[in-house]
């Protein structure tokens, strides 16, 4: 059967603007390339698809006439034209396939195991940017206008880290981008692992993407803003007595009927026997996680890859996806310190909160200005872009700044923070007032690549 003949025959006869929108003219074999032109042709200039009499007046006489005519024969009755593209699409799909995997064997001696996946996820990668297809052609029959509370609830995620923020906005959209910028140590991973830890307490699945910080760190933080106790206390293993039950029953928190443990621990006070026995002998709650991934060489093939296995196990559970951060994300054949390769990491990036259906959040850090370092360009593709600023530790307090908000107005906001536990509270408060400050002449630049907390506390 050839495909590509139906294929045409169909477009032509049906005059579909649907499959013509999924068509690419890599599917189709060679021998019908020119009559793809011409009918890509006839569409830009009458916004239409053209018919077999239609397209014969635009060709002069030729090889392609004799293909029209040979096409027009092509008609099969038993065969929609969407399972004809589809079998195009598997056609084309498996002719790739073995073009990369070819290439890929010819390397397999050379490769480790971590090369192995790696490679075998970017085929995978490749294989769905050359056949992803535009499917968005709606008529107004196709699309309700009016959705429902349980509708909404599913396709609106609150971040909570601002409730103006999220009432303003009902939520931000699945399938949007989120960019949230600072300068370095300001406070971004720390906003990221609020995202992460609100969404497990809205009882769904996130994930945090760690490329600078350790997992072992990224859980500290995210127990630390759980449990609301020291995140020194945490990380310097001094949790007084109190704070170290909060842990427990956070901890125990994550996993399927952990109580009885919690009770036992009152008993033995040993916090190690209790975790080692919790992740022995419980199970961690199906739909209701924070997975954190350290990959301090985090690529797009690799996120691509994590976040396919996260959707296909959590599916709507799974809401929001935070790398952090973007400027650090590799991009093969590029540096992340220049302008192009991070215009394509953010444009991908939101390609990615389409295909997987959540909410991306990254954030990326801003020069003394307030601009995004390397490329403004990586505001293009976000939905939302905000610049947060933390204000003297005393105060209390971060402030958010819109830049960027597709389809809303622009929004100052100021939440609380506390700087011991690291929680963000959805409150919303004045923003205090700048101090006045003098400034210095100094020859020397002063490096701002410290920690992510503003202070040492």
């Amino acid at each position: 059967m050839d495909c590509s003949a139906i294929v045409l025959n169909k477009l032509l006869q049906e005059r579909s603007i649907d499959i013509w929108s999924k068509l690419k003219l890599v599917f189709l074999d060679p021998a019908f390339s020119s009559l793809y032109s011409a009918v890509s042709k006839y569409y830009d200039n009458y916004n239409t698809i053209p018919s077999f009499d239609e397209l014969e007046l635009t060709l002069r006489e030729g090889p392609a006439l004799r293909t029209l005519a040979t096409l027009r024969l092509a008609d099969n009755e038993d065969i929609s034209a969407e399972v004809a593209l589809n079998a195009l699409i598997d056609q084309y799909t498996q002719n790739e396939t073995v073009k990369l995997l070819d290439k890929f064997i010819d390397k397999l001696p050379i490769y480790d195991s971590a090369e192995i996946k790696e490679n075998l996820a970017a085929i995978v990668l490749s294989i769905d940017e050359k056949t992803l297809t535009t499917e968005g052609v709606y008529n107004m029959a196709d699309i309700m206008l009016f959705k429902n509370a349980a509708e909404m609830a599913r396709d609106r995620v609150h971040l909570g880290f601002n409730n103006t923020f999220d009432a303003t906005l009902a939520g931000v959209a699945r399938q949007e981008l989120i960019l949230i910028g600072g300068k370095r140590g300001s406070g971004k991973s720390i906003a990221s692992s609020n995202i992460a830890v609100n969404q497990y307490e809205s009882g769904n699945t996130s994930v945090i993407f760690s490329i600078e910080m350790v997992a072992h760190e990224v859980l500290e933080r995210n127990l630390s803003i759980l449990a609301d106790v020291n995140h020194q206390s945490i990380k310097q293993n001094r949790l007084t007595d109190d704070e170290l039950l909060k842990v427990v029953k956070a901890r125990a928190a994550m996993f399927i009927d952990a109580n009885d443990l919690v009770e036992q621990f009152k008993t033995h006070r040993d916090k190690y026997k209790f975790e080692a026995t919790l992740v022995r002998e419980r199970r961690l709650k199906p739909d209701n996680q924070m997975i954190i991934i350290d990959d301090r060489a985090l690529t797009l093939t690799s996120l691509d890859l994590h976040l396919g296995k996260l959707k296909g196990k959590f599916g709507d559970k799974f809401t929001v996806a935070v790398v952090d951060y973007l400027n650090q994300i590799v991009i093969e054949g590029g540096s992340q310190f220049d302008w192009q390769p991070q215009i394509v990491i953010s444009k991908k990036l939101k390609e990615l909160a389409r295909k997987y259906d959540i909410v991306m959040v990254s954030p990326y850090q801003i020069d003394a200005s307030g601009e995004a370092r390397f490329a403004k360009g990586i505001l293009d593709a976000a939905d939302i872009a905000l610049v947060m600023e933390a204000h003297d530790k005393d105060k209390g307090a971060l402030t958010f700044n819109t830049t960027k908000i597709r389809g809303g107005r622009e929004m100052t906001f100021t939440s609380p923070i506390n700087w011991d536990t690291l929680r963000i509270s959805p409150n919303t408060i004045d923003a205090p007032e700048a101090k006045e400050t003098v400034k210095r002449v100094s020859k020397k630049k002063v490096d701002d690549t410290s920690a992510d907390i503003p202070w040492d506390v």
